[in-house]
């Protein structure tokens, strides 16, 4: 069968304006071409980052908003006026795989931001403010957090999403896992510098919102 998990190549074969072609590698055999592997990474969330609404599990591997400020150390780190989060480990160069289980949550944003991201006031998700984002709003409406937004054409309601970054390309691909379907990519036109890093990056959705308190889980690669 088709697996996302362990390997992607993604082809710059596009099979129409929402679509482009996808092989995968399972154990040792590969399906279709080789020329864009990807490991599947082992995310951990980084608690230190995370804003004092959010609760990150004991291992690290999901996070859920509890709709209360929790009492915090103050960590330069940590991201005080939205409820963000990032992995604990960035990347500089290379091409990675991870997977997030979004459940059944109303409101949620997945994708990459630079480490050098503003922490401690009002940011807008944005590639201008080094983020890289899809979400969900009020569980009704998917977008790219781009500039402008653009509103993505979503059947069903995606519980996996797959983000494949290719740093040496300067692409950030959004996959609906279990419909094997591209949702969006983005190319990285204002990160310039291969000294900052970009790190997995995760939100509940608005700080303003009522808290949902489905988790985002982090999938384990499967092999």
């Amino acid at each position: 069968g088709f697996e996302f998990s362990c390997y992607i190549l993604v082809q710059r074969n596009f099979l129409g304006p929402n679509r482009v072609e996808i092989k995968a590698r399972r154990g040792n055999k590969f399906i279709g071409s080789t020329n864009r592997k990807s490991q599947s990474i082992d995310v951990t969330l980084d608690a230190d980052t995370a804003h004092p609404r959010l609760q990150v599990s004991e291992d690290g591997k999901s996070v859920t908003d509890t709709g209360v400020i929790r009492k915090v150390p103050d960590k330069d780190e940590r991201f005080d006026s939205h409820t963000f989060l990032l992995a604990k480990e960035g990347y500089r160069s290379g091409r990675h795989y991870w997977e997030v289980d979004v459940g059944k949550k109303r409101n949620w944003n997945l994708g990459v931001a630079q480490e050098t991201v503003r922490r401690k006031e009002t940011v807008a998700l944005s590639p201008k403010n080094g983020f890289w984002v899809i979400g969900l709003a009020d569980g009704q409406e998917y977008w790219a957090l781009s500039d402008p937004w653009t509103r993505l054409m979503v059947s069903g309601r995606p519980q996996k999403i797959g983000i494949f970054l290719d740093i040496s390309s300067k692409k950030l691909s959004f996959f609906s896992v279990h419909q094997k379907k591209l949702l969006y990519t983005f190319t990285f036109v204002n990160h310039h510098s291969r000294n900052v890093k970009l790190f997995p990056f995760f939100s509940t959705g608005s700080a303003a919102t009522s808290s949902d308190t489905e988790p985002l889980r982090i999938l384990k690669p499967h092999c």
